[in-house]
Parts: C-alpha cells; sequence; structure tokens
C-alpha cells in the first residue's frame, strides 16, 4: 500500500485529512481514488491503514481502519554526524542513512567544507534534506523519520554524548580499526563523526579526541565522503543493528 505523511496522528481518530504536498502526490501523482487502501504515518512511530473516503479539490479524507505495528526500526541508535559536503553527495548521505536506518542526522561545519552557506539557504538546504529524508522513510516503510538538524559548528557537535559509543573516522588513523572498536564497548548507541570531502584536519581530531571519540580506520582505501557515511552506518548497523537479522 502507498504510504503517505501525516504530521499529526492520534490513536483515537477516525477520520484523518491529507492536504498539501502528500495531498498532491495522491491525488495528482499516484491518482488514487474513493476506496483505494492506504497507509498513514507521522514519522514519530504511529502508522495506520485506512481507505480514501473522499477526495476534494485541496484535502482527501481518509477513514481510519487499524494502527499497524512496525518493526522497521532499529534496537541500536545510530546518530551520523555529516561534515557538509556538496549538494547532490550530502542529499544521497542523507537518503541512504535513512535507508539503512539512523536515528538522527547532524550535518556540522569544518575548516574543510566546501559549500559556503549563509543563514538563507541553510534553512533552505534544511527543509530540503528533511523531505528527503522523509520520501526514503516513506520508501523504505519506516515508521519514524529521522531527524535532520540544521548545521552546527564542529565544537558544538562534540558536546555531550556521554552514553554513546563515539568514533571519528579519519584516514590518517593507523592503529584503530572499526571493527576492534565495536567489539570493546557496549552501549545502546553510536555517534559518528564523517569529515567533508576535504576530510578532517590534525587540529580538529585532536579536538575529537579530547571529547572522547575514538579515530578509526574503514579499511586501507581512502574513500569519498558519501561512501564513507554509507559504508559506516552498514557495518554499524550489521554488528549491533538489525541488518542481517530475520524479520
Amino acid at each position: 500500500m502507498k504510504r503517505f505523511f501525516v504530521e499529526q496522528l492520534s490513536p483515537d481518530e477516525k477520520i484523518i485529512s491529507i492536504t498539501g504536498k502528500e495531498f498532491h502526490h495522491l491525488k495528482n501523482v499516484l491518482r488514487l481514488n474513493r476506496g483505494d487502501e492506504i497507509i498513514v504515518f507521522d514519522g514519530k512511530g504511529l502508522e495506520f491503514s485506512g481507505k480514501i473516503e473522499s477526495i476534494g479539490k485541496h484535502e482527501a479524507r481518509i477513514a481510519i481502519e487499524k494502527q499497524v505495528e512496525s518493526i522497521k526500526e532499529s534496537g541500536f541508535e545510530i546518530i551520523l554526524c555529516q561534515g557538509l559536503a556538496k549538494s547532490e553527495k550530502m542529499e544521497l548521505i542523507i537518503q541512504k542513512a535513512t535507508e539503512l536506518g539512523v536515528s538522527r542526522i547532524l550535518p556540522f561545519i569544518t575548516n574543510r567544507v566546501v559549500p559556503s552557506l549563509d543563514a538563507t539557504q541553510i534553512a533552505q538546504k534544511t527543509q530540503r534534506w528533511r523531505r528527503i529524508a522523509l520520501e526514503a522513510a516513506k520508501q523504505c516503510r519506516r515508521s519514524i523519520v529521522p531527524r535532520v538538524e540544521e548545521p552546527k559548528t564542529f565544537t558544538e557537535i562534540l558536546k555531550g554524548w556521554d552514553n554513546y559509543i563515539k568514533i571519528i573516522l579519519w584516514e590518517e588513523e593507523k592503529k584503530n580499526s572499526l571493527k576492534d572498536i565495536l567489539k570493546k564497548d557496549r552501549f545502546s548507541g553510536c555517534i559518528v563523526l564523517i569529515g567533508p570531502e576535504g576530510g578532517f584536519s590534525e587540529v580538529e581530531v585532536a579536538e575529537a579526541k579530547k571529547a572522547g571519540f575514538v579515530p578509526a580506520m574503514l579499511g586501507p582505501r581512502i574513500l569519498r565522503t558519501e561512501t564513507a557515511a554509507i559504508g559506516i552506518v552498514a557495518i554499524i548497523q550489521y554488528e549491533l543493528g538489525d541488518i542481517g537479522l530475520s524479520k
């Protein structure tokens, strides 16, 4: 069944309305009709099946039939901190990280970040990134949409995270492998820092180490930032999350 996002849902509702972009997609793109069955979800864990009761000029009314129990969320929390990358690369990272089950995506700015954005551009980018995460969640049938934050500074990103495995990927690391780090500790979540196209500086790595992050190498090859982000999330999800588990 086709899935549609409705920001506010309640278990007690019998009729809900779909408006805006989701309504346009339902009516003009998919051309659904009265009586068609769909799924509605709020991105926070609630998900219902229902039938289209009516389609007007600006909204579709959905008769809720039952709550759907979703099992698409990993029991292990992964927070991806991604250095700002060029537009299409950043969008790919957000899309694939969502599909792989990350809980949050925190873009950040370093000295080597290529894109230079003002406040207006940051707001526009953030809205687009959130829409990409939503569409990816719909496609892979997640009931929870990962939160995409507005970009922060590198120093701001490092604060907190006391109860997480803390990893910074660094191509110059020669000692710590990701495999070894993931074997050492058992926490309920992991936060991982991925550098932008220019990578991290030694000063930034030193700052991260002071904050408790462990530098790790992903392998013998130098990876593009989008490859590193997708690769490490998949590995962590396989080792500690739900990739490879039976349904």
